[in-house]
């Protein structure tokens, strides 16, 4: 995207020092009502990372990874047309797909969770839709969303590849919608993502490809918004179904006042307690997802060995390389500096955007100064430009500006094959949002559908963090 900028190849005080656990990006691991969201509910993140793995995978064979071990080319169309759901179709992988019932998804246990082998691997398109339970659930709504509209908007004619091919292309140009007109329209403003589309101020030169600054930057803001805990049970229902991210840690968790159910990583059979109600994440109810901020939730700073293999932490070098391995957000830092990627202010000063200043980006950090690197700076922008609301600057151009030229170089696009379009599933024609996508899916009606939020009154942005006044 950005190849001729001058790349950034160190920075004070370094990845280990700005990301380790108890330093300036450590947003803490309890419940803390002054880091909600109240422009983005929690559902939110977890969308993002579903978007994320229907851009980016790679199956390339093991002979290839042998072969070239260091290629980081996405060999997966970066393009939204579900193929994360879809797979191959179901001619190549049938085993993906129900045999009683033709062209449908195949689901799992009660049909509440996805379809297992006999030692508990999801059956799937992209296997990191089962990291972990939220996901996995997001996933398995996906697949029931497919056969909903196979089955009841395809016509009533015999199964055939045909209505088949109909409902992929309404269940995508449904998704496609709530991506530009729900998703960007919260992390980026409808303003600004309309006018991306207006303009169109990036296309790809040829064939579509993944920018390192959206893949290894812009796009990994949805890190700062995880919490260490989630609610999975809905407003009103009691005890209160909650839990943790990670496992519990024994002699650092002992005193959480929370009783948690279980904690949400995934791989296996998701249990009965752990299977999410889509109010408590999607509409006015949900609740709040984290703010987009330079503080990470410490969970994510201390990876546990079940993410990061013991093999990568346990390294003589002590804590210190421990540290750099298990802390995510030192690892973003340090894969920026690998990956080439320019400073924040570089990007800005490019792009024609009013840079941070040196008090904004590097207040309460030790050491801190000079050139930012372009994850953190974003994060940075997002917080004092917007009170971790939404993206802004630098951020928000680039993530809006690849999401719109994904749009156009998709030819199966709604923007492409018909502009005009407007989805007619939801309660209203021309609206369809994650709320409207779980109320027709789930068949939710009267007092138990999801409600709906007015975009246009979420709050943008507060008044610019005035650092000097803090």
């Amino acid at each position: 995207m950005l190849p001729y900028l001058r790349s950034l190849r160190e920075f004070d005080p370094g990845p280990l020092e700005l990301g380790k656990p108890g330093g300036a990006m450590d947003g803490g691991d309890v419940f803390d009502p002054s880091q909600d969201n109240d422009r983005i509910r929690a559902g939110y993140t977890f969308l993002g990372q579903f978007i994320d793995h229907d851009l980016t995978f790679d199956p390339t064979s093991l002979l290839e990874q042998q072969i070239d071990p260091g290629a980081t080319r996405n060999f997966r169309t970066p393009v939204l047309e579900l193929d994360s759901l879809y797979g191959l179709g179901p001619a190549q992988q049938p085993y993906l797909y129900d045999r009683d019932k033709p062209f449908q998804f195949l689901l799992g246990t009660d049909d509440e969770d996805l379809p297992r082998n006999a030692q508990g691997r999801a059956l799937i398109g992209d296997p990191r839709n089962d990291e972990n339970v939220i996901i996995s659930q997001l996933h398995l709504l996906m697949l029931k969303f497919h056969n909903k509209v196979y089955a009841t908007e395809t016509g009533d004619g015999p199964d055939s590849i045909a209505r088949f091919e109909e409902a992929q292309r309404i269940v995508r140009w449904h998704y496609q919608w709530i991506v530009l007109n729900e998703f960007l329209a919260r992390t980026v403003g409808a303003e600004t993502m309309g006018k991306t589309l207006t303009d169109m101020p990036f296309r790809f030169p040829g064939e579509p490809f993944m920018p390192v600054e959206f893949s290894v930057a812009a796009y990994r803001f949805g890190h700062s918004q995880v919490r260490p805990a989630y609610v999975l049970s809905a407003s009103g229902e009691q005890p209160p179904r909650v839990a943790s991210i990670f496992p519990l840690r024994p002699g650092l968790d002992d005193d959480l006042a929370v009783p948690f159910v279980g904690d949400l990583r995934g791989g296996k059979p998701v249990a009965a307690n752990l299977r999410v109600e889509w109010a408590a994440f999607f509409g006015p109810d949900a609740l709040a997802s984290k703010q987009i901020d330079r503080r990470i939730s410490s969970r994510l700073l201390m990876l546990p060995f079940s993410v990061v293999s013991p093999e990568e932490g346990e390294d003589p070098a002590g804590v210190a390389a421990v540290t750099k391995v298990r802390s995510l957000a030192s690892r973003n830092l340090q894969r920026g500096l690998d990956a080439r990627l320019p400073s924040g202010q570089t990007v800005a000063a490019h792009l024609g955007i009013p840079q941070l200043t040196e008090a904004q980006l590097w207040a309460g950090v030790d050491g801190g100064k000079g050139r930012a690197p372009l994850w953190y700076y974003i994060l940075c922008e997002a917080e004092m430009l917007t009170q971790g609301r939404m993206l802004a600057g630098v951020g928000a151009a680039i993530v809006s500006r690849v999401f719109a030229a994904i749009m156009m170089a998709d030819k199966a696009s709604y923007l492409v094959q018909d502009p005009s379009w407007v989805p007619h599933l939801g309660k209203e024609e021309g609206r369809f949002t994650m709320s409207d996508l779980v109320n027709y899916t789930l068949g939710k009606t009267s007092d138990k559908e999801l409600g709906q939020e007015d975009l246009s009154t979420l709050p943008i942005n507060g008044a610019p963090v005035d650092v000097a006044a803090e």
